[in-house]
C-alpha cells in the first residue's frame, strides 16, 4: 500500500473509531442509569437502549449481552477512578477521610454511576456469572494492590518498614472496611458521618499503625 493511501486510510478509519467509542460511552452512561434505577436484573437491554435513544440492534452491534455492558462498566471505573484516588493517601487521616466521603456518597445516592445498592446488586452478581466476577475479582486485585503501597508508604513514614504480606493483609481488611460500608448504607440508613467518623478513626489509626 502506498503512503499515500495508508494516509487516505487513517483518515476515513479516525472518525468512525471516534463515532463508535462515543457511541459505546453513550450506552455504557445509559446502561449505568437503568442498573441504577432498576438493579442488574431488572434493566433489561430495550430499557437501556430506550434510555440511550438508540435502537436495540445498534446497541447489539456493540456488546452481545447485558453482561458484556456490565463488565465494559467496571473496567471503564477501573480505568478512570478507583486506583487513581488511592494514589492520593498518605496519612491515616487521608485513608479515614476517603473511606468517609464513599460513605456520604453512597448515603446520599448521588452518585451518577454507582450507589450502594447497585454496589451490592454487582456483588451478589459474581456468585452467577463467572465473566462478571472475574472482571470484579481483577479490579479487586488492583485496588487492593494500591492500598497495599498505600499502608507501606504510610508506616514507612513512621519509622516502620512492613514486608510486603503483611501490608496486603492489612490493604485486605481496609477493603473489608470500605465495603461494608455499603452494607451499612443499606441495613441502617440513620447512620451519619459524624457518628461512625470516630469508630473509624480508632481502626483505621490500628491498621496503619
Amino acid at each position: 500500500m502506498s503512503n499515500a493511501r495508508a494516509i487516505n486510510v487513517a483518515a476515513v478509519g479516525a472518525p468512525a473509531s471516534s463515532r463508535a467509542a462515543r457511541q459505546r460511552e453513550r450506552i455504557l452512561d445509559a446502561a449505568e442509569k437503568c442498573f441504577i434505577e432498576s438493579g442488574f436484573h431488572a434493566a433489561s437491554m430495550a430499557q437501556i437502549a430506550q434510555t440511550a435513544e438508540l435502537s436495540a440492534g445498534l446497541i447489539y452491534r456493540y456488546f452481545d449481552s447485558k453482561a458484556m455492558i456490565v463488565t465494559a462498566i467496571i473496567e471503564r471505573h477501573l480505568e478512570t477512578d478507583g486506583t487513581c484516588a488511592i494514589g492520593r493517601l498518605n496519612s491515616p487521616e487521608d485513608v479515614c477521610d476517603a473511606m468517609l466521603d464513599l460513605f456520604e456518597c453512597w448515603r446520599r445516592g448521588d452518585d451518577p454511576k454507582m450507589n450502594a445498592g447497585l454496589f451490592l446488586d454487582l456483588t451478589a452478581q459474581c456468585t452467577r456469572d463467572p465473566d462478571i466476577a472475574r472482571v470484579v475479582r481483577h479490579k479487586d486485585r488492583l485496588v487492593g494492590d494500591g492500598l497495599a503501597q498505600v499502608v507501606r508508604r504510610i508506616a514507612r513514614a513512621r519509622g516502620v518498614i512492613l514486608k510486603p504480606a503483611e501490608a496486603r493483609d492489612r490493604a485486605e481488611l481496609l477493603q473489608c472496611l470500605m465495603e461494608g460500608l455499603a452494607c451499612r448504607v443499606a441495613r441502617d440508613p440513620k447512620l451519619r458521618r459524624n457518628t461512625l467518623k470516630p469508630m473509624l478513626q480508632r481502626l483505621v489509626a490500628v491498621l496503619l499503625a
